[in-house]
């Protein structure tokens, strides 16, 4: 497994293949950390931050799969993350936050025939997080699926701003949202979806829900003998868990500990 550690400053740690190649850029106030997918692979990125702003880019190169685990905790961080997926390549995103505050902005381009993404963004919020995600579906046949999930707790809010962006004539296309926040606490979260869309031969469909858990789950969970702490805790669990990695899954589960004992 290809992996990167990136703190505040530097590349802490590192162990990548061939089908890697990349480079951190220090421009003043910003790090930018530079990726190029030659070949099929997997790789794991740790953020560990204490205040950091960083632009993260990375390149994929025609017929690839690439499967990305990324983990961002610490402090306080401003992330600017830039795909630029090429023609029949099809990226898989299973992310977790874990960090007291964050600004985040995603930005996705489909550049070839065939080019798809996968993006599945997990959080716990403790303070207000924001996020603006951008997919643009620049060639025909194109296909993403955007899927948000967070859980608002303590001083938590979140905001998840997504918009997909498909132009005229570019047909055959697919583009996909799912965005959920569990709200425990009494902050406002907000959910804005956006689809521009102005070609008629695509498929594009977004929901976006915010609330809390349904007292008939809760209740089930309850005439089976759980603690209403504990099904509110494995309902996170499930939440928070699903369509993720193992490895990710596992890192997940142990960071409820920290918050659900």
């Amino acid at each position: 497994m290809n992996k990167i550690i990136l703190d505040d400053v530097k590349v802490v740690d590192s162990v990548v293949d061939d089908c890697i190649s990349y480079n951190l850029i220090d421009n003043e106030d910003v790090k930018v950390l530079n990726i190029d997918v030659l070949e099929s692979c997997d790789l794991d990125l740790d953020y560990r931050f204490s205040s950091a702003k960083v632009e993260v880019c990375i390149n994929v190169c025609s017929n690839i799969i690439f499967n990305v685990n990324e983990i961002i905790s610490g402090e306080s961080a401003k992330v600017r993350t830039k795909y630029v997926i090429d023609e029949s390549s099809f990226v898989n995103v299973c992310k977790f936050n874990n960090i007291d505050s964050i600004k985040e902005y995603f930005v996705c381009n489909l550049n070839g025939v065939g080019a798809s993404i996968n993006y599945n963004l997990k959080t716990i919020s403790i303070n207000p997080e924001n996020y603006e995600f951008l997919v643009y579906h620049n060639f025909k046949n194109t296909n993403s699926n955007i899927c948000t999930n967070g859980v608002s707790i303590k001083d938590g809010s979140v905001l998840f701003n997504v918009s997909s962006f498909i132009g005229k004539d570019i047909t055959g296309c697919v583009a996909s949202q799912d965005n959920k926040i569990i709200n425990l606490n009494d902050n406002e979260c907000i959910i804005k979806p956006n689809l521009y869309i102005d070609c008629d031969d695509v498929s594009a469909t977004h929901s976006a829900w915010v609330g809390s858990f349904r007292e008939d789950e809760l209740f089930y969970l309850q005439s089976r003998g759980i603690g209403r702490d504990d099904a509110i805790r494995l309902l996170i669990s499930g939440f928070l868990t699903s369509n993720i990695s193992d490895s990710l899954c596992d890192y997940i589960k142990n960071i409820l500990d920290m918050y659900w004992r």
